[in-house]
């Protein structure tokens, strides 16, 4: 059935291009027929009563100006096109975008190294169905104010534009940061590389596997055995079983604050679903500001936000650039470590991954620390 609804979606586009007369009709059909083939809910959205007035204004205003340009019957043809195209590509687009994964659409383009343009591609599908949502709650928004009054709306459509235009590029901006929460960084800007004048030893590993847990009991026998730490680790605040948020706790004083809070989607920062203390990211500023010659330094973590040259990464990068630290130890998702590493300019790495260290990942990481690990890069 699947595989029929494709081939009818197929078809419709095809045929709405068509110049009869009668292909607008035939088109639409078969959308519709398509739309009841692979998703009902697509089809109900689509065939709002709001959306066809504003498809069917604008076929009119087109066949309008067709009829007083070239006559009446050219003018009819030209309007019951561009109706039947609207619907069926609007359709079309619906469908494609409940139905079609943005992973698949890379993992095919992948394998034909246009990795940046499958990811341009899935993102866009991806995004489309919240796009609209913004739109419809903009264009809401502007029926309240406006009140029906048809001057006002007017007068108030230049405006409604950039609020339109400021929804997409938002949309795009969250995308391409979901993008890079799972370890695409194709539409990242290129940025200068993460310079460190010592061993840097990457603790990775997935999500819920203990790596902050891992690094603070690393940084306890470190300084249990007479060693210097500075920079901080990020300890989850928890409710019940859930995990709400993030503290920054310096490991050099103890000191710690709340750096992080999960919020709605739309409240996020960042492109994530969490609001950022100023206070939490000034500690954490000054524990990486404290590194010193001889000191181990510690970030838990390095993630997205400073895979793209925000949060944490410009005081990290100074911290990195302190001359005789004693190494350097970097939390990072598993996902993340290769565009870490990408972007690490670094003589002597290595990867401590916690899937493979059983039940003593403190001492494996104090291992790496120690030179004591294989070097992987």
């Amino acid at each position: 059935m699947t595989r029929v609804g494709w081939a009818l979606l197929a078809g419709a586009c095809v045929v709405a291009f068509v110049g009869h007369p009668l292909a607008a009709a035939l088109a639409l059909a078969l959308a519709v027929a398509a739309g009841l083939a692979l998703d009902r809910p697509v089809l109900v959205a689509v065939l709002r009563a709001g959306l066809i007035l504003a498809f069917v204004f604008a076929a009119a205003a087109t066949g309008a100006v067709v009829t007083w340009s070239a006559g009446l019957e050219r003018g009819l043809v030209a309007g019951s096109a561009l109706l039947g195209r609207l619907l069926v590509l609007t359709l079309a687009a619906g469908l494609v975008a409940r139905r079609v994964d943005s992973e698949a659409i890379l993992a095919a383009t992948h394998r034909g190294r246009l990795e940046r343009l499958g990811l341009v591609l899935g993102l866009a599908l991806n995004a489309l169905p919240r796009l609209v949502v913004a739109l419809r709650d903009v264009r809401a928004a502007q029926a309240v104010r406006c009140r029906g009054r048809w001057l006002v709306a007017l007068a108030a459509a230049p405006r409604l534009a950039e609020v339109a235009l400021a929804h997409t590029a938002r949309v795009a901006e969250e995308a391409a940061a979901a993008a890079a929460l799972r370890g695409h960084t194709a539409l990242l800007e290129a940025r200068a590389p993460l310079p460190a004048r010592t061993r840097v030893v990457l603790v990775t590993g997935p999500r819920g596997c203990g790596k902050s847990e891992a690094m603070a009991a690393a940084v306890a026998r470190w300084q249990e055995q007479g060693g210097v730490a500075a920079g901080f680790l990020q300890p989850g605040i928890w409710e019940g079983a859930r995990k709400v948020g993030f503290r920054v706790l310096d490991v050099a004083t103890g000191e710690q604050c709340e750096l992080a809070r999960r919020v709605e989607v739309r409240e996020g920062q960042h492109g994530t679903t969490f609001r950022f203390s100023d206070a939490g990211l000034a500690l954490a500023r000054r524990a990486l500001g404290a590194a010193a010659p001889g000191a181990l330094l510690v970030v838990d973590e390095l993630g997205p936000v400073e895979l793209r040259g925000k949060g944490h990464m410009s005081a990290v990068r100074r911290a990195l650039a302190t001359p005789g630290l004693a190494a350097a130890a970097l939390v990072v998702r598993r996902q993340l470590a290769p565009s870490l590493l990408d972007a690490l300019a670094a003589e002597d790495a290595v990867v401590v991954n916690l899937d493979e260290c059983g039940d003593d990942a403190a001492e494996a990481i104090l291992g790496a620390i120690n030179g004591t690990a294989v070097r992987v890069r």
